[in-house]
This record gives structure tokens, sequence and C-alpha cells, in this order.
């Protein structure tokens, strides 16, 4: 009888556990995915249209997009979902560059961050008219 007390007794205590550690890990992965947005990142390439596509790539730590090959005048837009610094590489024929496309310090608050491609460099507006040169290409 004392044995079958000590296997119920283990029994709901492993059982309780479970419980406690399962319930606790879907909470904080629902919490992961419920990240209201933070901004919106728009990045649009108008290099001249008689050149090749540039090729861009954006992640985070937490996160990868992917390559995205972006013809003149297209847009490629994600959202921001974490305080995390989100950064981007392009390459562009034999040019390459790469950038903080979205950096908590400087753009929590706003609900959109636009980035421009040209030739001459990256920039940067937060109304989607106003711009600040932030980055340029580099050759090896």
């Amino acid at each position: 009888m004392t044995t079958q007390i000590f296997f119920f007794i283990t029994l709901l205590v492993l059982t309780t556990f479970f419980t406690t550690t399962l319930a606790s890990h879907d909470h904080d992965h629902d919490q992961d995915h419920h990240n209201p947005p933070l901004a919106t990142v728009h990045i649009t390439n108008i290099l001249p249209q008689k050149n090749n596509p540039m090729k861009i790539r954006c992640n985070s730590n937490k996160k990868y997009f992917g390559y995205k090959t972006l013809a003149c005048g297209e847009d490629y837009k994600w959202i921001a979902e974490e305080r995390d610094l989100y950064f981007c590489e392009a390459l562009w024929g034999r040019f390459m560059a790469s950038w903080h496309a979205f950096q908590p310090k400087r753009d929590i608050g706003q609900q959109s961050v636009f980035w421009l491609v040209k030739q001459n460099g990256f920039f940067l507006s937060w109304d989607n008219s106003t711009w600040v040169k932030k980055s340029i290409w580099e050759t090896e």
C-alpha cells in the first residue's frame, strides 16, 4: 500500500510539473507571436532602369527574410516586430552595400521607415518625402 501511495504522489507531482511547464511555454510562445508591429520598412529601388535588378536580403538576429530581386521602381516591405536591429545587404552589378534598415533607438515611434536606393546611396525617410543619405555603395 505504501508503494501505491508513493507511486500516486509521484505521478501527481510529475503531472503537475509537466502541465505547468507546458502552460508556461504556450503562454510565452503566444506572447512572442502577438507582438504589436513596431514599423513597416519599405525599400524602394530607384536605380536606373537600363541596369540589372538589385538583389537584397534583410534580417535580424531572430528573423530571416531571404533574398529578393528588385527591379527599378519595385518596393520591398516587411514589418519590424521586435525591438531588434534589422540589417540589409544589397548587390547591384559590381557594387555592394549593407545598412541598418531598422534601428530601435532611431526608428521606434515611427509608423513606417522608408528607404530609397539610388546610384549615389541609400536614403532614409519617415514621411516618404524628406530624405537623408545614410549609406553608400562600395566596390571590391
